[in-house]
């Protein structure tokens, strides 16, 4: 009887094929020649109309629950809708990695979209110009002396719609100009603007809902939102949608990396399911997927350690700027390519599985716009021991974000602490190998009959026969490969950990367990700098 157990492979199996198991958190042809798929889970958005001022945006085009190829930023605003989630994620995708093989689906939205109302009265009686910062864009709008309070309004709205990949839209009556979300449900309330006054010398005033006045004598109050320092969040968005009908659309086909957009438990235990049943040894689609939240540390860490999943990553970028969508798709694209492309230094996961992602710079991803916002180093080692992957300021781009540590959302085993898959580069390895001992495997005994060794220990001489123990060492040298390019290490040392070995049971089947220790990230030098007397 085989002593290797694969749990949810049944003795009773009869299709061929070679079946690994990735368990993680235990003690030839290259999966990384080909493409990372990355695909974005959100809403596409629905047709726009608005009178005031006169705007008219088209509704995504592609059906829910659709999987589509995305070559460009205008594929996803076509198919999904100018400022849709999808699309905003799509856009934060190819700032980071232009060249990324990506796909997207909708999902089906539900519910009233989110708001926010800025109120003007008084026209100008001097120019100044008015500031708006959202998504980690900032414009600027020039009133003149003399611009009516309609003119004002009007101006601001249509400079708003201008941009038309902003995942929000303006419209006004007398004198209220309302954001309104592009998409329903409550994630529309993670979008934030923040208005100022800025006076011909460059003075900022931040508009709040306190009556403020411009240089120009124009009064400005916010309303409708949820003041978060001088920015404010949209307000009213309800009902959340479901990702059930779009996971079960995908379960086809193998998507490297997930992206969702949603920050619910709910909807992320979904996709924490998915990527789990994909893993299985049957099932052979190996994934990973990552969201992201900006809520506050207590209700972050309670989010990362209710998934706690080693192929679930939790980003945390605590009252941020950015919606967590957007932030989840460039954490996820930096993980992939790395961050040459916005000068940075470290290669990504395309490159090597166990890439170290220590400190990896984000595109476009900006800073808190509250100093008290970043989290203290406290906060930052709390969120890290509970499965968050902290987002903090870049010491190397000045106003813009780093990752701290790619970790994990996996920080719990029964109940406790337990940092074994820390590393997001620990799954991505064992899954590089899984994919690459497949298809050796596959490849190397197609056609092969198992047969033993002679009581010599000699294994048979007839073509396209093979035993155990040639499987065995063809591993083993699979392996050294492996650890020569720096992918794993310690292969010496687990040597006694392989074990192949003929299935007593079920003839033909051939049991394999192959220990793999992906390489520890270098992520902490600590001393002392230690003064001494000096030699005379």
């Amino acid at each position: 009887m085989s002593g290797v157990v694969v749990p949810g492979f049944a003795t009773s199996r009869k299709t061929p094929g070679v079946f690994l198991n990735v368990i993680l958190g235990g003690a030839a042809s290259s999966p990384a020649a080909s493409p990372i798929k990355i695909l974005l889970m959100g809403n596409k958005s629905a047709a726009i109309s608005v009178s005031s001022p006169t705007l008219a945006l088209p509704a995504g085009t592609i059906a829910v629950n659709t999987p589509i190829a995305l070559a460009s930023e205008d594929d996803a605003a076509t198919y999904f809708g100018l400022g849709s989630e999808v699309h905003v994620m799509a856009r934060a995708v190819f700032a980071q990695y232009p060249d990324a093989t990506l796909y997207g689906i909708a999902v089906a939205e539900a519910g009233t979209a989110g708001d926010v109302i800025c109120t003007f009265a008084n026209a100008a009686t001097a120019a100044y110009a008015i500031r708006v910062r959202a998504c980690g864009y900032t414009f600027d709008v020039s009133v003149a002396s003399g611009d009516s309070i309609a003119t004002i309004v009007t101006a601001l709205c249509n400079a708003v719609n201008a941009v038309t990949w902003l995942p929000f839209y303006a419209q006004f009556s007398t004198g209220a100009v309302t954001f309104t979300a592009k998409n329903t449900g409550p994630r529309g309330n993670d979008l934030a603007v923040l208005l100022s006054f800025v006076s011909s010398s460059g003075t900022e005033t931040p508009i709040t809902t306190s009556s403020t006045t411009s240089p120009g004598a124009t009064t400005g109050i916010m309303s409708g939102g949820n003041a978060s320092g001088n920015q404010y969040r949209f307000a009213g968005g309800a009902t959340q949608d479901d990702f059930t009908n779009a996971l079960s659309a995908i379960v086809p086909t193998r998507y490297n990396r997930i992206v969702g957009a949603c920050t619910d438990s709910t909807n992320i235990g979904l996709i924490s399911a998915h990527v789990t049943a994909q893993a299985a040894v049957t099932v052979q689609k190996r994934e990973q997927a990552i969201v992201a939240t900006i809520a506050s540390s207590g209700t972050a860490i309670t989010l990362a350690t209710g998934v706690n999943n080693a192929r679930m990553q939790v980003a945390w970028h605590y009252n941020s700027p950015m919606p967590p969508c957007m932030i989840a798709a460039q954490v996820c694209a930096a993980r992939v390519i790395g961050d040459a492309f916005v000068g940075g230094l470290l290669p990504g996961e395309a490159s090597n599985p166990d890439a170290n992602l220590s400190g990896l710079q984000l595109a476009t991803i900006p800073a808190q716009l509250n100093v008290d916002d970043e989290p203290t180093a406290t906060e930052i080692e709390s969120a890290l021991n509970n499965g968050l992957a902290v987002l903090a300021a870049s010491g190397a781009r000045p106003g813009f974000t780093s990752l701290v540590l790619s970790c994990t959302s996996l920080s719990l085993v029964n109940g406790l602490q337990n940092y074994a898959v820390l590393f997001t580069g620990y799954p991505t390895t064992c899954d590089y190998v899984a994919d690459g001992e497949q298809a050796n495997l596959g490849v190397r005994y197609a056609g092969y009959r198992l047969g033993a060794n002679d009581a010599n220990g000699d294994p048979p001489k007839a073509a396209l026969v093979t035993t155990a123990q040639q499987i065995r060492a063809s591993i083993s040298a699979d392996l050294k490969g492996y650890e020569a390019e720096g992918i794993i290490g310690f292969v010496d040392a687990n040597d006694p950990l392989l074990v192949v070995e003929a299935n007593a049971l079920v003839p033909g089947r051939v049991d394999m367990d192959i220990p793999v220790s992906p390489l520890p990230w270098l992520t902490i030098l600590a001393g002392n700098i230690r003064q001494v007397p000096p030699t005379l």
